[in-house]
């Protein structure tokens, strides 16, 4: 082909709406030359439009070369392949071609909003009135069991979060229907939908009205029997016998009979118990809905109460229980402290206690609740027996007709209740493996080497389930704690043994790189064990762990491999873009390219290491711009190697734009949200931690964001003295050991110089920067 080449955008007739690219013009057909070789002078003017039908050349046009026949054709060009699928539970990614991220919705994002505090006259068309100025409406749901409260719940989702953070935004705390409504974004689960947090409820508990009585007895057997006589309801109680010492004395043997109701009377008490004789205490209250009327009306002081609900006899433990909802959680919490430990006249001057209780519930299946039956039980126990004082809980309620099994926690504070689900969510997502409160992981288990390693483990343990995290760098253990506890010391030997042996670095210059990886790479793996010869396509260096010895045999090998490759298939241009040999079990991409299968699926396996993205093709000497399609991947890779990449191209995306994503500050949430324009406060899906985007940190209520330090200070100060610095792309801690002054950050790979923190994209100029302006690299003078 030929073209003039010129780029004057006045001369051209072709505009940014209506250019077509040069490589589709081949695509669509081919164009034989002009008649006469002279550039069209109207074209030069702007005013020719035949384009391939002028005579004379268009310089913005392609030609083909009449020297040499059409090239082959090539298919049309295919639509847009995109992949969605959801990480971590909770968030939702869109995969383009090359594994690159379309779009992401954190868990923090969700369509629905929850209206607290709605009249129960409201319609779905007065609703519908209200949000609709935000955005589209795809689902209104009102209770659909009446009930004699005053106000309602109302669930409304939106097309998309934005709109519905706009709405609850825009609505949370006005005034509407004649009420002051709450309104809060739905809290994404595990099972793809959204659920409330229920954080606005009181328990309360109180003695119920009731008489004391001493019966007396002449004998120990008669007592006894006694009480075992009133284990049974009386009326709405539970009559509670204790053998009694002291006064009052009664007969031979006193038994003191607590919780009665009040009208029991000597005859009652005889067909009840048959004391030989009986004395009475004063009841300690007589009026139960003067009881309840007072703690109703203590409960609405200066909150909104939406619901007071009585829980019906018999009163078990001699306690009137009730469940109060708020419109808010801040109501909630007042009310608590209002109430909780009072000493009213209206109970006869005995306690009230209350407690700002929160819930959530977990759906699991059989199987998955098989894996984890025996600890989840443990962790329930280990939960009831903390203590008295402890209001954390765990129910665990079978429902096997129906194919699963609830899981309820329960706590009091909000943070100990976030506790208590991480403590949930690690036990169903793993235990993941430690030593020394530090993650076991070698790069080793993420190879051939190593998988057959961890399958061989399971195979000798079946009854635990082994799960690597590659993204994270982790390993996970499913099962009971014993046999856990035997599998994880074998990993952990096993790390250890991995980590004390020392790493080589040789470098693959040229072409040496891709004859090296078959036969030569084979060998060295036979000689020195697959899991300590690791080929790094992306640096184009080979790996050796060992000592000296197991250097030196690598070195040998690559040397060989240099002079018996000197110049070969250096012509050869229709070979595999790694190996250079004629493609073994080819896989043709679109560009034309053809790869051997072993070759293209090593490359994605180095891609999860490198966390280097969109994935592109290595023809043309790595020119080739065709991203490599996700169907190809599919096809090459198993599937949790193609899970594997999907997750390191998640994780590189997550680090290189650290201005729109952070991390969930809580300890091993992998949960991610996305920055605010303003301060806002927003709820964790995993953990529940609430988050204050302003200065990324957990919620400060009452407090600006420079004086919720959270231990900031002195970890600046520790930096100090430490010589480690923030990176200033993604703001992670970096500590200069030794070495030269430039530095990378291994997070989102930007290239630093430490003494002034410039960066510099790619590197480009950095020691020409250090050299000018610092007068060193950092190792010393400059010659």
């Amino acid at each position: 082909m030929f073209s003039v080449a010129r780029t004057s955008s006045s001369r051209s007739s072709v505009t940014e709406d209506n250019f077509v690219p040069r490589q589709d013009r081949r695509i669509e057909r081919h164009h034989r030359p002009p008649r006469y070789p002279e550039v069209c002078g109207l074209w030069l003017n702007g005013r020719c439009t035949k384009e391939y039908q002028c005579r004379f050349v268009h310089e913005d046009l392609d030609y083909d070369d009449p020297m040499k026949p059409p090239s082959v054709h090539r298919p049309a060009p295919r639509p847009p392949e995109v992949f969605l699928t959801t990480i971590h539970d909770h968030i939702k990614v869109r995969f383009g071609e090359g594994f690159e991220v379309q779009n992401i919705v954190t868990g923090f994002e969700t369509p629905w909003i929850f209206i607290a505090n709605v009249p129960v006259r409201v319609t779905e068309a007065d609703i519908t009135k209200l949000v609709k100025p935000f955005g589209q409406i795809v689902d209104i749901r009102l209770p659909t069991s009446k009930s004699d409260a005053p106000a309602m719940l109302v669930k409304v989702r939106m097309s998309t979060p934005l709109e519905a953070s706009q709405a609850r935004t825009a609505l949370h705390g006005s005034k509407s229907f004649g009420a002051k409504i709450s309104v809060r974004l739905g809290l994404n689960n595990s099972t793809g939908g959204a659920a409330m947090l229920r954080d606005n409820a009181v328990r309360i508990e109180w003695e119920a009205p009731g008489k004391i009585a001493y019966g007396g007895y002449s004998t120990l057997e008669d007592a006894q029997r006694a009480i075992a006589a009133t284990r049974v309801p009386v009326g709405d109680h539970f009559v509670r016998g204790t053998i009694h010492s002291g006064l009052p004395v009664v007969g031979v043997v006193t038994v003191r009979f607590r919780t009665l109701p009040l009208d029991v009377d000597e005859t009652a008490m005889e067909m009840l118990a048959n004391p030989e004789d009986v004395m009475w205490e004063r009841p300690n209250y007589t009026s139960l809905p003067r009881a309840i009327s007072g703690i109703k009306r203590t409960l609405e002081e200066g909150a909104e109460l939406l619901e007071f609900d009585i829980l019906p006899p018999p009163y078990r433990d001699s306690k009137i229980r009730a469940w109060a909802h708020f419109a808010s959680p801040a109501d909630a919490k007042a009310a608590r402290d209002r109430l909780s430990g009072r000493k009213p006249a209206f109970t006869g001057l005995t306690p009230v206690y209350a407690r700002h209780v929160k819930t959530i519930t977990y759906s699991l299946n059989l199987e998955k609740f098989g894996k984890v039956a025996s600890d989840l039980y443990a962790l329930r126990d280990s939960v009831g027996g903390r203590g008295q004082n402890s209001s954390n809980s765990i129910s665990i309620i079978p429902r096997q007709a129906q194919g699963y099994v609830l899981v309820k926690l329960c706590g009091e504070e909000l943070k100990e209740l976030g506790q208590l689900k991480a403590e949930l969510e690690r036990l169903l997502t793993g235990e993941v493996i430690r030593k020394d409160g530090k993650v076991i992981w070698d790069n080793f288990f993420s190879q051939t080497a190593g998988i057959i390693f961890l399958e061989d483990l399971q195979r000798a343990h079946p009854r635990i389930t082994i799960q690597k995290d590659v993204t994270r760098r982790m390993i996970r253990l499913f099962g009971p704690s014993d046999l856990r506890a035997v599998v994880r010391q074998e990993i952990i030997r096993k790390a250890t043994q991995l980590l004390t042996q020392k790493v080589h670095v040789i470098s693959l210059d040229g072409r040496l790189i891709g004859l090296f990886m078959s036969p030569d790479l084979m060998k060295l793996q036979q000689d020195l064990g697959p899991e300590n010869v690791i080929l790094d396509l992306w640096n184009r260096v080979l790996k050796i762990r060992g000592d000296s010895l197991a250097f030196d045999i690598a070195k040998d090998i690559v040397n060989k491999a240099r002079q018996r490759h000197r110049g070969e298939r250096s012509s050869q241009e229709n070979g595999c873009p790694v190996c250079f040999d004629a493609p073994s079990l080819p896989v043709t991409l679109h560009c034309g390219h053809s790869w051997c299968r072993a070759c293209l699926e090593g490359y994605f396996n180095a891609a999860i290491d490198q966390k280097f993205f969109p994935l592109t093709c290595l023809g043309d000497e790595a020119r080739c711009s065709e991203r490599i399609p996700l169907e190809t991947a599919r096809q090459v890779l198993p599937l949790n190697g193609f899970d594997a990449v999907v997750e390191a191209a998640f994780s590189a995306h997550i680090h290189t734009h650290p201005d729109e994503f952070h991390f969930c500050p809580s300890p091993d949430c992998p949960q991610v949200y996305r920055a605010t324009a303003d301060a806002a406060v927003l709820q964790c899906p995993s953990c529940l931690v609430r988050i204050c985007t302003g200065c990324h940190s957990e919620e400060h209520v009452g407090l600006a964001c420079a004086e919720a330090d959270g231990g900031d200070g002195l970890f600046k100060e520790w930096m100090k003295e430490h010589d480690v610095k923030n990176c200033p792309s993604c703001q992670v801690p970096i500590e200069r050991a030794e070495g030269c002054n430039h530095m990378t950050c291994t997070r989102c790979q930007t290239h630093i110089c430490w003494v002034c923190m410039e960066t510099f994209p790619g590197g480009e100029g950095i020691y020409g920067h250090m050299r000018s302006e610092h007068g060193s690299f950092g190792l010393g003078p400059i010659e």
